[in-house]
């Protein structure tokens, strides 16, 4: 897989544990009545107390910390990685090289000789 595309997928993976993180603590505010378990085959509600929401809250957001810590640390290893690639392969490297290219203006239509098609009459 190229730097740049898996680059792209650990950014994703990165806004979406943000993103996991602000809803928690939106959920967290409003307090945990329960929590839902999904397995392949089947889904377990599970009623839980105020004081083991915390808890769960607590431990869940420290393991998205985690998880966006290593995101991150992998992001700049594969920036390093691309960038020394690139210097192996003799072109510098720079952070607007990841950059998408200018969009290219389609052609204005050009005008036709022939009149416009008459309007329907009612």
């Amino acid at each position: 897989m190229c730097y740049r595309k898996h680059l792209r997928q650990v950014r994703r993976a990165r806004h979406r544990a943000k993103a996991q993180q602000r809803t928690l603590l939106a959920l967290e505010l409003e307090g945990f009545v329960a929590l839902t378990l999904h397995t392949v085959t089947e889904t377990l509600p599970v009623p839980i107390e105020r004081e083991v929401g915390a808890q769960v809250a607590d431990t869940l957001r420290e393991a998205l910390r985690e998880r966006r810590r290593t995101l991150k640390t992998e992001a700049s290893q594969l920036r390093r990685d691309g960038g020394e690639n690139a210097y192996r392969r003799g072109k510098a490297y720079s952070p607007s090289d990841t950059a998408l290219p200018a969009p290219v203006p389609l052609p204005a239509e050009a005008p036709s000789d022939q009149p416009p098609p008459p309007a329907p009459q009612s």
